[in-house]
């Protein structure tokens, strides 16, 4: 299995990437200073630093903008970060690596899903809470654990709230679900199918794709024969870019839906000019609609350069991580969970709490249209009343 990092969390084509590495968190407390550590492990070194590195920036200065405004009675906090690597092996090693520092009350990763399924049991051996900022795969939090929380929707959701938009929005009789042979592709048509599926207006069917796209051919011909009114994409980005332009080339005209994985610049690389005019679905916010988010942007900016969705990720990560320590008036990690369980925490995005099990309560899927060389914000699954367009 390929390691599957969230998308558009996962190299964005409308954000560049911010490649500096980053210095760790501003920090100089004076000896009384209660002092809760936040750590981070993600890939710093490899092919998907570029992911853990801008995890790390945001991450960096929402700490920083916190200690630069703390009372002098105010909990200070410290940053550590971990490089995974990208591997699972490596992972686990430096989930127990992230944990040894006694101040450390809150781990933030992975990228990939596989790092963070073998890294859980690590973490709940140690009553550590864990935050996934980026990974929508739906079996990380039906572990049974109580200490993982998870900022973005799951897949499965993502593809029921990509169904609705295809009933309410499009208007949508009849859906091909064309999906990637893995547990994104899978979890997310199987989600658009559920919703479908269940006595609603819309019909779906679906058509698998295997993993190294040999049956590619054949898919396109079943869909053409199918002669559907819409068309879900769901999958790995480049692979399934790569399925859209073959749609494409069968002169295939149907409007295409697809999942957050082909938010991505190498998805668009592989649909090429096919890729114009579809929307895809996104756990970020337009955070350019969003007065909130005006600070961060320009601090963000004046540091790192240009903002990208896995900085906004971590920068709500470690807000969420200290709003937690602060409303249990404690940096146990224990205590903290418990919080993490029960607590409403205000990020520049919105509030977020948790439902049982770990998910984001009251989840809302962003929709983007790529036209002329971009994306651009069309509409959401459910109001953010943040949003201000």
């Amino acid at each position: 299995m390929r390691s599957q990092a969230c998308a558009p969390l996962a190299a964005c084509a409308a954000l560049t990437l911010a490649l500096a590495a980053a210095p760790p968190a501003r920090a100089d407390f004076p000896p009384y200073a209660k002092v809760i550590g936040i750590a981070l492990v993600a890939p710093l070194s490899g092919d998907e630093k570029a992911y853990g590195i801008q995890l790390s920036n945001g991450m960096n200065l929402a700490i920083d903008t916190f200690n630069e405004r703390r009372g002098l009675a105010d909990y200070g906090f410290v940053f550590h970060s971990f490089d995974d690597q990208g591997d699972p092996g490596v992972a686990q090693q430096q989930a127990d690596f992230s944990m040894v520092d006694p101040q450390t009350a809150v781990v933030v990763g992975h990228v990939g899903s596989e790092e963070t399924n073998v890294s859980i049991p690590i973490y709940h051996q140690k009553n550590m809470p864990l935050i996934i900022p980026t990974s929508p795969i739906a079996a990380l939090t039906r572990t049974g654990d109580d200490d993982i929380f998870r900022l973005c929707p799951t897949d499965i959701v993502e593809g029921q709230m990509a169904a609705r938009y295809s009933e309410r929005t499009l208007h949508a009789k009849k859906a091909a679900i064309v999906y990637e042979e893995d547990p994104y592709g899978a979890d997310a048509g199987g989600g658009f199918e559920d919703y479908a599926n269940a006595g609603r207006a819309l019909a779906a069917k679906d058509f698998s794709v295997k993993n190294d796209l040999s049956n590619k051919a054949a898919v396109v011909n079943a869909v053409v024969e199918y002669a559907p009114d819409v068309i879900y994409i769901s999958g790995m980005g480049a692979d399934m870019g790569a399925m859209v332009a073959a749609l494409h080339a069968a002169n295939v005209s149907t409007p295409i839906l697809a999942s957050q994985a082909l938010y991505d610049d190498r998805a668009v690389k592989a649909a090429g000019p096919a890729m114009e005019g579809v929307t895809v679905s996104s756990c970020v916010p337009p955070i350019q609609f969003m007065p909130t988010a005006t600070i961060f942007v320009h601090d963000y900016q004046q540091r790192y350069g240009r903002i990208t969705s896995f900085a906004l990720q971590g920068y709500v990560a470690a807000q969420i991580a200290m709003a937690a320590a602060v409303q249990a008036h404690s940096g146990d990690p224990q205590t903290i969970v418990r919080q993490l369980q029960v607590g409403t925490f205000q990020t520049i995005l919105g509030n977020y709490s948790f439902q049982r099990g770990g998910d984001a309560a009251n989840p809302i899927v962003y929709f983007y249209k790529y036209t002329g060389g971009q994306f651009t914000y069309v509409t959401s699954s459910y109001p953010n009343p943040l949003v201000t367009r």
